[in-house]
């Protein structure tokens, strides 16, 4: 019967509740796309940066605290030896990756009076069917990611700088482990197009044979990559490898350390998520309490009628709460359905944050994702709205004597 009355009277009295609907509409909506924005900045972290740095790290001892952490003597010998050592079943993907400062040169004729263009970069030497660095390799716009032989992978802004092309060539010039200035020229043999400026503008690829033979440093590497099978083991597979590593000779980080101020960062996007709902929440019912306590009002004579013939304050209190429910249910409903479409739109384009996201880690392009718990608690959120705001109003309503509510002017 309440649900009957309740939804006559939504009806009846139209103009208000368009306009706690359309609040509860607005809220939800955007809540929902807020939501989907922050998930998609957690989801950048988590499926992007967690798979191209690993979970685990193994380096040589001092490297983390060294002035110059690219410093070759902090290079660890008989990598593959290393590799072998490690056992652990909770351990996915190992791999080491050899990476080293250099200067990528224009070639240009002898008798050219034009100066060399240069950019300096960082190396990453790795195998060409390396299972990092998944974004590099689907972002190849032409040839490919390595090849067996020797070649390099620039960027197509890098190129751009550098005034080369694919399928022609470029020097690299670094230092070996004597300090003796080195040098190749290589072909270029893939562009790739990262989607972060960052990256592109710093990284170059080459394989581990070029980088050992560049850096004369045969059988070695920078670092040993793990990725788990649970991220969350980290701390555990650590421990197990001190037997393998012992700490005077090798510094084994986790990512929740690596990444701690990344983390840091993510916690207090949760706040001022929170911080950002609660404030929607309180303007909402604000709105909607006003709206409804001014339909109360006009109407205070026809629930002064409905007392007068048997409905008792109680049911009066629940037939306005049913009122509310039901606005609130259409209002979250079309909400979610108006937050989810602008979130799948901009998940296809991406939100554009600004190159300044990547030197916390993140990427200059934010793709939203739509969570089902986002979805339950902003949808919960829309009718809780509307149900508190409809409660003050009808306690004010239920209050009221029969007298006063039929004489109420």
């Amino acid at each position: 019967m309440f649900f009957k009355l309740a939804w006559l009277n939504i009806f009846k009295h139209s103009k208000r509740s368009l306009v706690v609907f359309f609040a509860v509409l607005i809220a939800v909506g955007v809540l929902t796309l807020i939501s989907g924005v922050l998930s998609g900045l957690t989801a950048t972290f988590l499926d992007s940066i967690l798979p191209t740095a690993g979970h685990i790290e193994i380096k040589a001892a001092g490297s983390d605290n060294a002035v110059n952490p690219q410093d070759l003597k902090y290079l660890l010998p008989h990598a593959n030896k290393l590799l072998a050592q490690i056992q652990d079943p909770r351990v996915l993907i190992k791999e080491k990756i050899l990476s080293f400062p250099a200067l990528v040169v224009q070639p240009v004729p002898v008798d050219s009076k034009a100066d060399a263009k240069n950019l300096g970069m960082m190396g990453q030497g790795v195998s060409p069917s390396t299972a990092f660095y998944s974004n590099i390799r689907q972002g190849i716009t032409q040839g490919s990611f390595l090849p067996q032989g020797e070649g390099i992978l620039l960027s197509e802004s890098a190129a751009k700088l550098l005034g080369v092309k694919y399928g022609g060539s470029v020097m690299v010039l670094t230092t070996d482990r004597d300090n003796n200035p080195w040098y190749q020229e290589l072909k270029i043999t893939g562009l790739y197009r990262s989607g972060s400026d960052l990256t592109d503008d710093s990284l170059f690829f080459v394989s581990t044979a070029t980088a050992e033979s560049l850096l004369d440093a045969q059988g070695m590497t920078r670092e040993i990559r793990l990725v788990l099978k649970n991220p969350a083991d980290s701390y555990a597979v650590r421990q197990s490898l001190l037997s393998e590593f012992p700490p005077q000779h090798y510094e084994i980080d986790v990512w929740q350390e690596t990444f701690g101020s990344l983390l840091t960062i993510l916690k207090l996007l949760d706040v001022v998520s929170a911080i950002i709902r609660i404030f929607f929440i309180i303007v909402a019912t604000s709105v909607i309490a006003n709206s409804i306590l001014m339909s109360i009002f006009e109407r205070m004579r026809e629930h002064g009628t409905l007392r007068a013939i048997g409905l008792k304050r109680r049911q009066l209190l629940a037939m306005l709460l049913a009122e509310g429910g039901l606005l609130g249910a259409l209002g979250a409903l079309c909400g979610l359905i108006f937050g989810a479409s602008a979130v799948a739109i901009l998940a296809k384009v991406g939100v554009d944050v600004g190159s300044a996201t990547e030197y916390l880690g993140f990427a200059s392009r934010i793709y939203p994702v739509l969570k089902v718990t986002d979805i339950v608690a902003n949808g919960a959120a829309g009718i809780v709205i509307a149900l508190a705001s409809t409660f003050y109003a009808a306690r004010v309503a239920a209050k009221k004597s029969v007298i006063d509510a039929l004489t109420y002017l």
